[in-house]
Parts: structure tokens; sequence; C-alpha cells
């Protein structure tokens, strides 16, 4: 891939020419937490095992992101589900993922124009925005091969809403190979998919409440 997973959901997680977020707040951290353990687990540093986090190696990365991440894992003493990291995780996954955009320049600050609004993100590159949803979307629509990294990406796509946006002409052909991709995958990294769409299935429906 030519960026980190959770990089490329944070830029389809936003309209790539004004920024603006396409999920509620919570799903889109649940989404981004999943990315994150995805990296992680691509990385061979953590794995999952009967529903729980296991860390494989200790060692953490030179990353803002997956740094503390690792961080937390190695520190807890017992293993976790992983419905629990990704609720925990969620809780600054947002915000490391775009400190980390920031830092190597794909994303600027928008400074809001009223004192109690946040600040908001917009990318400094609309094509390099954009790519990740090309990157997806064409493959699927002709039924190409895709890597395991952006089958993942797809998944977490679908667990968080975004297919609404990024397979919106998907052929019903189409989106039935994309879900067998997704089942074919690794069981450690089929489960986190479906894991984080629960978890966000669930942060919807509070929600709304």
């Amino acid at each position: 891939m030519t960026a980190p997973l959770a990089d490329d959901l944070f830029f389809l997680a936003h309209d790539d020419r004004t920024g603006k977020r396409r999920l509620h707040e919570r799903a889109a951290g649940l989404g981004l937490a999943g990315a994150v353990l995805a990296e992680l687990l691509l990385a061979g540093r953590i794995t999952v095992e009967h529903g729980r986090v296991r860390v494989l190696d200790p060692r953490l990365p030179r990353c803002e992101v997956l740094g503390p991440a690792l961080s937390d894992m190695v520190a807890e003493p017992e293993t976790r589900v992983v419905r629990d990291w990704l609720r925990y995780l969620a809780r600054d996954s947002y915000a490391s993922v775009a400190r980390r955009l920031l830092g190597s320049g794909q994303l600027r600050v928008v400074k809001a124009r009223l004192p109690w609004r946040a600040d908001t993100y917009e990318p400094v590159d609309i094509n390099a925005a954009a790519w990740p949803a090309a990157r997806l979307s064409g493959p699927i629509a002709r039924l190409d091969p895709l890597e395991p990294d952006d089958v993942v990406l797809a998944g977490l796509v679908i667990a968080t809403g975004l297919d609404r946006y990024v397979f919106y002409t998907a052929s019903a052909e189409a989106r039935q190979y994309l879900e067998r991709l997704i089942i074919e995958l690794p069981a450690p990294l089929r489960v986190l998919v479906l894991e984080t769409e629960t978890a966000v299935g669930e942060a919807v429906l509070h929600h709304r409440m």
C-alpha cells in the first residue's frame, strides 16, 4: 500500500474536496481504531485469537499512532477482547491519525470561523485524498484481485457504512465478490473487521436512542 491503512481510512471518512466528515464522531473513531489494530496485525505485532488481542512482538514502532497503541497493549497484564480495544483506542484514534497526516504534510488545519466550533481538516492534495476510494472501487467493479491490506480496508469501509460513498456504483455481483474476499481473509483480520462492524453498529444505535 502507498499509505498506512488508517491514513487511507481517514481520507475515505471525509469528503476529498471539503474535508467534511462523512461519519458520526464515534463511528469514525471506532473505524480508525480498527484500522490501527489492523496495521499492528499486518505488521506482525499482534494477533487475534478466540476474539482476544495478543501481543506477538512488544517492540514499539517509531510511529505516533502505532507506538502508543502497542505500548498500552504491552502494559495490559491480560489480553482483552477485540471490542474492548476498539472502544479504548477509539477515544484518541481520530486525533492521533490526524496528527500523523498533519506531520506528513497530507492534511492542513482549517480554523473555525466561530469560537464555539471545532477546527477541521482538509487534504493538501485532493487527488491523493481521492486515491484510496479509486484504488478500491475500480478493482472491485472489475472483479480484480486485491492485496490483503486493501481487502481489510474495504472491509472497514463496509463496517463503518462508508460503502455508500466508496462502492455506490458497485453492482450486486461486485458486492458479492467483495463479501467473498472479506470472508476469505485470515481469521484474525476477518474477526477484526466483523468486530469493528459490530462496535460501530452499537455506537450508531446508541446515538439514535
